[in-house]
């Protein structure tokens, strides 16, 4: 019981840290911006939200999957359990150490930025994303990322699967940010509706990162002979 809490709260605090500096880097994009912005703008801010998505789940795999397993993501802890590389009462306290970092981290950025920051919802402005658009784009994108966390875990290299998982989280983001905002994440999602108070669509948050995180982790586990 004291492993899984000590466990269940190096997972609060990774979640805090991804949606602390998640919505840090959309921050700085709104800070800059000032009535109309230039393309090239939104370009170079959507990869600097990737990148800070990306380059921070590196990180965190590396200072700490090889205490918690570093899962930072509700959808991959419930694959975890479906392969029984965790028990239900350590799932269940990773998913309430998850949400609850993630509401924090939102909820901080809530306290010294008056507009709303990290909000995901599906595109209607320059363009329209469906619901089954959304829903499909969240399936495959954390398809992609639990495939890769099951097909790393065992690796040698340490280094190595940290930077792979770090490097699907940036591809992911920036693929899928114009037309859902990129979650693969159901805490990263929460935390803002939270503390914001917008709810639009959460649901595909939820159902398409954990439908995605069963697929990939079954493929992840064909190629992975270790697993």
């Amino acid at each position: 019981m004291n492993k899984d809490l000590r466990d269940s709260l190096i997972e609060m605090v990774a979640v805090f840290g991804l949606v602390f500096f998640g919505l840090g880097s959309v921050a700085v994009g709104s800070f800059y911006s000032i009535n109309e912005i230039d393309p090239g703008f939104n370009i170079l801010n959507t990869f600097i939200i990737a990148f800070a998505h990306g380059i921070y789940i590196f990180v965190a795999i590396a200072s700490i999957s090889r205490i918690s397993g570093a899962h930072i993501n509700p959808a991959i802890t419930l694959s975890m359990w479906i392969h029984k590389k965790i028990n239900l009462s350590k799932m269940f306290f990773y998913l309430v150490a998850q949400f609850l970092g993630g509401i924090l981290g939102a909820i901080f950025w809530s306290l010294i930025f008056d507009a709303s920051l990290g909000i995901h919802a599906l595109s209607s402005d320059i363009f329209t994303t469906s619901i089954i658009s959304g829903l499909s784009l969240e399936i495959v994108c954390t398809a992609f990322l639990s495939a890769v966390i099951f097909s790393t875990i065992g690796n040698e290299s340490h280094f190595m699967s940290a930077l792979s998982i770090g490097f699907v989280v940036f591809l992911g983001s920036i693929i899928a940010m114009p037309f859902t905002g990129g979650s693969m994440n159901p805490a990263r999602t929460l935390g803002p509706a939270v503390a914001y108070g917008e709810f639009k669509d959460i649901w595909i948050y939820f159902v398409g990162p954990i439908v995605g995180a069963f697929i990939g982790s079954y493929i992840g586990k064909m190629v992975n002979f270790n697993n």
